[in-house]
């Protein structure tokens, strides 16, 4: 049974509460806090399946479990603000006055309400039985958190300066950071604030962390795996100051037209449909929604949504190009490196994008040869020409195997079977609670199985790619591991900086790097769960086998996914 609005908003509010009480415990007794906070959260599932029946319990149980972790999203940065507001009032610091105009957070919740709007007038007019209300309710939770965290943080932020310690600020209850200026690697000024590169709906692949206040200009401090922008008064001293810390030879300023702009409308029209389609459920609400008033019956909904969904597919190179921001590659050198890596893949009518990213990594789009694009961000194009090289072939590889349309297709065919699986239930069991049993089982490996099959797939695809792609390099598979090694360690150390600038002193640990093998939970989870096997283990794969791909390697991957994931 799909929950009422009013019933999913009462077990929303309790998953919050537990939160609350388990934080507010945790001040007087941080493990007896933990205790009590489990038992609460005990007590409420056994409630739930108190006043449900057992399949309908977790439906309720996933409203209070996504409330409850969108809130402590909220709330994990608090440590951290508590800290640096104690810290600054034991140093001596300058308070930098930001400009603050109420129509900046009035664009960022419109677009935010625009791009949902599909999902709010379906829980609004939709069909109450329809599945669909209860997933939109989920997501709306997530959204919500979000934008209520971007308003509090708009009128609740303040920023200082240490300049004996060099250290920058930012305060706020839900956003704080603490930043080392030695580690900015730039400074820049921009003559407004790009809402279309900055508001979280409408980018992909970007580390932007958004402190703007107003629509006047905006400074743009560039740091290892994060990127600031903030609007401050006298915004040309303050450039002038951080620009001591390193002076890179940039632009003084950038142009940045309002996202309403002539010049701006197909841009912005292009990132609200990627918002839409790819970060949102809203277009395929709007055309269930037209489906359900046109009264069309189920093989219709299927050939819509499916070839709505193949559509999307198609142009998901043109999609994803706006969405990134991506601009071809200028660098002649690094376009003829291109050119000469993709004709040894004989893959044609395919360009090197860059996207301004400060995270180390590089993507391969679209569903086919003739439509398909290579992006790597501003931060790996840094790297030496040789490493370039040899995270071009990788990715060149995924092109010529077509793994970015073969990648879909396996996530419908589970879709597919799941929806099934469902409709066989529905026609074939006239009482759940006679085989709940049965339900419960098929439903936990439905949710293990779809994050294990997909990192299985995918897991293939990427050690077949290393292997496949050292065959295109010069140096063969010493090349390609020296790639993933540099692109490792540059990786490595931005998100080690970037994690810095918001954790307490108390909670920082060693270093992490993915080049050491790391304790058997880790080992586990990267090799069952996630896209790509650990950095170490691709790295001495390519040192070990010479041979190119084949049954030797995969057999190898095949046993180190049971012998990496439970050995120690």
């Amino acid at each position: 049974m799909i929950p009422s609005l009013q019933e999913s908003f009462l077990y929303i509010v309790a998953g919050c509460i537990i939160q609350v009480v388990g934080r507010m415990l945790s001040h007087f007794h941080r493990k007896i806090g933990i205790v009590l906070e489990i038992i609460i959260a005990l007590v409420t599932v056994g409630v739930v399946f108190y006043l449900h029946s057992f399949v309908d319990g977790f439906i309720y149980l996933a409203l209070l479990s996504t409330s409850y972790f969108a809130f402590q999203m909220l709330t994990i940065e608090q440590k951290k603000y508590k800290e640096v507001k104690e810290k600054l009032l034991t140093i001596s610091t300058e308070k930098i006055i930001l400009t603050r105009h109420s129509k900046r957070i009035v664009a960022d919740v419109g677009i935010s309400l625009f791009i949902l709007s599909a999902g709010l007038i379906f829980l609004h007019v939709g069909p109450n039985e329809s599945p669909l209300k209860y997933l939109i309710i989920i997501s709306l939770v997530s959204a919500g958190s979000e934008i209520y965290k971007r308003i509090y943080t708009f009128y609740d932020l303040h920023v200082y300066i240490d300049r004996e310690h060099d250290r920058l600020y930012f305060l706020s209850r839900y956003q704080t950071r603490e930043v080392d200026l030695h580690d900015c690697e730039f400074s820049q000024i921009e003559s407004s604030a790009d809402l279309l590169k900055l508001h979280p709906y409408l980018t992909l692949f970007t580390t932007n962390t958004d402190f703007t206040t107003s629509f006047t200009s905006t400074l743009r401090l560039s740091l290892p795996g994060e990127t600031i922008y903030f609007t401050v008064e006298n915004i040309q001293k303050w450039s002038v100051f951080f620009k001591q810390y390193n002076p890179a030879n940039r632009k003084e300023t950038i142009e940045v037209l309002p996202f309403y702009h002539v010049k701006n409308i197909k841009r912005l029209l292009s990132k609200l449909y990627f918002a839409a389609t790819i970060k949102g459920v809203s277009a395929y609400s709007g055309v269930i929604l037209l489906l359900y008033f046109l009264h069309a019956p189920p093989w219709v909904y299927i050939l819509c949504v499916g070839g709505y969904w193949g559509i999307n597919l198609w142009i998901s190179d043109k999609v994803l190009k706006v969405a990134m921001d991506a601009k071809e590659v200028e660098d002649q050198e690094l376009q003829i490196l291109a050119s000469t890596i993709f004709k040894k893949a004989k893959i044609k009518n395919v360009k090197l994008y860059e996207t301004e990213s400060a995270q180390y990594n590089g993507l391969a789009t679209g569903m086919n040869i003739g439509r398909a694009m290579i992006t790597l961000t501003s931060s790996t194009l840094t790297l030496p020409k040789q490493a370039i090289e040899g995270i071009l072939a990788h990715e060149a590889i995924h092109v010529q195997k077509r793994d970015v349309l073969w990648m879909q297709i396996w996530k419908s065919i589970y879709v597919g079977f799941v929806i099934l699986m469902v409709l066989l239930i529905q026609n074939y069991v006239d009482d759940i609670d006679t085989v709940k049993v049965q339900v419960f089982i098929g439903i936990w490996l439905m949710m293990i199985l779809f994050p294990l099959s997909q990192s299985f797939v995918s897991q293939w695809m990427e050690v077949r790619a290393d292997h496949k792609a050292s065959e295109l390099l010069p140096k063969k598979q010493e090349q390609m591991a020296e790639s993933l090694i540099l692109l490792a360690e540059k990786h490595d150390y931005a998100m080690n900086k970037a994690t810095s600038y918001s954790m307490v002193e108390s909670e920082k640990t060693k270093q992490i790097s993915s080049l050491e093998r790391d304790s058997w939970i880790w080992r586990f989870i990267e090799f069952q769960f996630m896209a790509h096997p650990p950095m170490y283990w691709r790295i001495r794969t390519l040192k070990e086998i010479q041979d190119g791909w084949g049954r030797r390697i995969w057999m190898k991957w095949l046993k180190d996914r049971i012998k990496e994931s439970f050995g120690r």
